[in-house]
């Protein structure tokens, strides 16, 4: 028996005796949202024992807390859930999106910092990217960080911000240079800075909210907003007018 189908059978076995009756067959996924309560005890338990092993993000280091499985492997921890109907125990913006993001670009505080808790699902994430005049046009962003020296003070509007009702934190791009050109796309991650429930970042909702929550997205009320968004120096690309900030 060589290495891979060793793993297949340690995690036939595991699966078989670990993952409950409530986690099999169609049912609900945790985002890891704070506002949303697991429909049985056994969901949530899933999502616990999964995480311990690092499968919630299988492929991601083990530093981190992820599982440190290769491809081939992950695609083994596939077939097996898919055998017993075992649905994914997490899902959401945090590990497909700003996770793989900060893995790719973030530094190791951001990393340290940020990855856990979303590998745990403890929190949940929804990205900040449309505004009221620029939908694709990422690059006509007019929402704005200023440098505070150790943070940065974000002036500006979000709508379109899928899932915002439900998470606790928001990844956001922002205009860091209001001096270049648009042609550049003067952006900035900013990630976990953004809490959703700051007294400076309302939550409430508009009509419009409600009904493009029905189409799975979500629209809060276009209001102008101040937050105040921590920052652990990152690199600055001045030619390219682009920068990676926590």
């Amino acid at each position: 028996m060589n290495a891979l189908e060793e793993f297949r059978h340690e995690t036939r076995a595991w699966l078989s005796s670990n993952c409950p009756a409530a986690a099999r067959g169609p049912g609900q996924i945790l985002t890891g949202s704070t506002k949303i309560k697991p429909e049985h005890p056994d969901i949530q338990l899933w999502l616990e024992r999964m995480a311990e092993r690092g499968w919630t993000a299988p492929m991601w280091p083990k530093a981190y807390g992820g599982g440190g499985l290769s491809r081939d492997q992950y695609a083994v921890l596939l077939d097996e859930m898919r055998a017993i109907g075992a649905r994914t125990p997490l899902m959401g913006m945090g590990t497909s999106m700003i996770g793989p993001t900060l893995l790719e670009l973030g530094t190791e505080d951001q990393k340290r910092r940020h990855l856990p808790p979303i590998i745990r699902g403890e929190l949940a994430w929804c990205q900040g990217y449309s505004e009221p005049s620029a939908g694709s046009d990422l690059a006509s962003l007019r929402t704005r960080a200023e440098d505070r020296g150790d943070h940065f003070v974000i002036n500006g509007q979000k709508i379109w911000t899928s899932g915002a009702q439900w998470a606790d934190w928001m990844f956001a791009l922002v205009r860091t240079n209001p001096m270049c050109p648009s042609t550049k796309a003067s952006v900035s991650y900013c990630c976990r800075w953004i809490s959703l429930e700051s007294r400076s970042n309302p939550s409430s909702s508009s009509a419009a909210h409600h009904r493009s929550a029905k189409r799975s997205s979500t629209t809060p009320s276009p209001r102008k907003k101040t937050s105040s968004a921590r920052s652990t120096r990152g690199g600055q690309s001045a030619s390219a007018c682009c920068s990676t900030n926590a």
